[in-house]
């Protein structure tokens, strides 16, 4: 047996493995995984009045950002403002093509009233609800979407410092921080909107032939 070749093997495996453990740590990916639309359909009551079912009529089918928060929290850690900067990067796309819902995690103290005076004071846009379940409910939708975060984000307790961003309509979600860059957030909220068919025809994939005029010289790519 080859000694030198199978130490080789075992360093390229475990930087791989780092490689992954990074990956998960800082970027935690898209997953359709544990059952990307089984959400809580729990009663959820809006700053606007409203009360809505959360999986049925705020996620399914629809393009969206979920954040935690409470009201009292923001003396700390400014999150709603972060977000705030987020919403402006989407312009009109909020409410037409995306939408943010921010949860409290303290229902008690953030009442509806509270939640829309702080929304009439911030002037939220249409297509940001600011939404009130219940303890039990605010719980469920906690650990629910906690199962999308990585090891790294993942703790004990509803994680207040990410937002989670997905598709309902394909039950696929990521995450990034709420403190992120606002440009890299809206692009990655964009990963998951709804494209477009490109049309009936197909159109070849994979390098082009040697003798396309259109080929470009310096690689083997369509151009």
């Amino acid at each position: 047996m080859n000694t030198e070749k199978s130490r080789y093997a075992a360093d390229s495996i475990s930087k791989q493995e780092l490689r992954n453990l990074l990956l998960q740590a800082f970027l935690p990916p898209p997953t359709q995984g544990r059952g990307g639309n089984r959400f809580p359909d729990v009663p959820v009551a809006s700053h606007d009045g409203e009360i809505y079912r959360f999986h049925s009529e705020l996620i399914s089918n629809k393009v969206a950002m979920v954040q935690f928060m409470s009201l009292d929290a923001q003396r700390k850690f400014p999150s709603m403002s972060h977000l705030a900067k987020v919403a402006e990067q989407l312009g009109d796309k909020l409410g037409q093509e995306v939408n943010i819902y921010s949860i409290t995690t303290e229902p008690t103290a953030d009442t509806v009233e509270r939640l829309a005076e702080y929304a009439r004071k911030n002037a939220l846009p249409a297509g940001w609800l600011l939404l009130r379940p219940t303890e039990d409910g605010s719980q469920a939708l906690g650990d629910r979407f906690a199962k999308h975060l990585s090891r790294h984000h993942h703790h004990a307790g509803i994680n207040t410092r990410m937002v989670h961003y997905g598709n309902g309509g394909v039950g696929i979600w990521g995450a990034f921080a709420v403190d992120a860059d606002p440009a890299m957030a809206v692009s990655r909220v964009a990963w998951m909107q709804n494209g477009k068919i490109a049309g009936e025809d197909s159109k070849r994939a994979g390098p082009a032939p040697l003798a396309d005029p259109g080929k470009d010289s310096n690689s083997n790519r369509d151009v």
